[in-house]
C-alpha cells in the first residue's frame, strides 16, 4: 500500500500527506480528475507523479488507474460491476453522447478533446436511434448533471437560442469502452424500471 507519508517528505514541504488522501479520495468519488478542471490540477499531479502508488491503492479495490496525458485527465475503472445501477434515462443519454463523440472523432470535430451537441441534434438521436421523445428541459440538466459526476459530460452555454448545449468529455470513451458497452444494459438499466416503463406504456 501506499505511504502517503513518506511521499509527502519526499515533496520537500510542497505537499501533506492529507493532499496524497484527498486526491485518492476524489478520483475515488469522481471517477476522473481533469487537470483544466476547477480544483484538478493538484489532485492530478500527485496522481500522475505518483501513478504506481496510487494504482497499487485502487488495485486493493478491484480498479484500474489510466492516465491520459493528452487530454489531461486520470480515470479509474473498475474491473466488476458495482455500485448504484445507472438509471434508464441516463443509460439512454451516456449510450447516445458515446456514439455522438465517435462521430465527432471521426470527423475531426473535437475541440480540445471535447466534442459538442445541441439540444436540436439530441432530438433528433433520440427520435431516429430510440424512437423517442428528448427528455424536457428541467430532466435533461439533471442527467447531464449526473453524467458530470463521472466525468463523461458537462452543460455548456448554447451559441443560439437553445437554453444550452453539452459538451461530450474524452473520458467517455474510457468509461463506456467496449466491455462497458456490452455490460451496460445488463448493468446499467434497471429491469424494474424497464418493466414498469412498458406496463405504463401498455396503459
Amino acid at each position: 500500500m501506499a505511504n502517503w507519508e513518506r511521499l509527502a517528505a519526499q515533496s520537500n514541504g510542497l505537499y501533506e500527506e492529507q493532499d496524497y488522501q484527498q486526491a485518492a479520495y476524489r478520483l475515488m468519488m469522481e471517477q476522473v480528475i481533469y487537470a483544466g478542471d476547477r480544483g484538478g490540477r493538484v489532485p492530478y499531479e500527485l496522481v500522475t507523479r505518483h501513478l504506481g502508488a496510487f494504482r497499487d491503492v485502487f488495485e486493493q479495490f478491484g480498479m484500474t488507474i489510466t492516465h491520459n496525458p493528452h487530454h489531461g485527465y486520470v480515470v479509474v475503472i473498475p474491473r466488476h460491476a458495482f455500485g448504484a445501477r445507472m438509471r434508464l434515462e441516463e443509460t439512454r443519454l451516456a449510450l447516445l453522447l458515446r456514439r455522438v463523440y465517435d462521430d465527432r472523432i471521426n470527423a475531426v470535430d473535437i475541440v480540445d478533446g471535447e466534442a459538442f451537441v445541441t439540444l436540436e441534434e439530441l432530438e433528433q438521436l433520440y427520435k431516429d436511434l430510440l424512437g423517442r421523445q428528448l427528455p424536457d428541459r428541467g430532466e435533461m440538466r439533471e442527467l447531464v448533471r449526473s453524467l458530470k459526476r463521472n466525468g463523461m459530460a458537462r452543460e455548456i452555454e448554447a451559441a443560439d437560442d437553445q437554453p444550452f448545449q453539452i459538451a461530450i468529455r474524452p473520458a467517455i470513451t474510457d468509461i463506456l469502452g467496449q466491455t462497458a458497452l456490452l455490460q451496460l444494459a445488463a448493468y446499467g438499466v434497471d429491469s424494474e424500471v424497464v418493466e414498469e416503463e412498458a406496463d405504463d406504456e401498455a396503459a
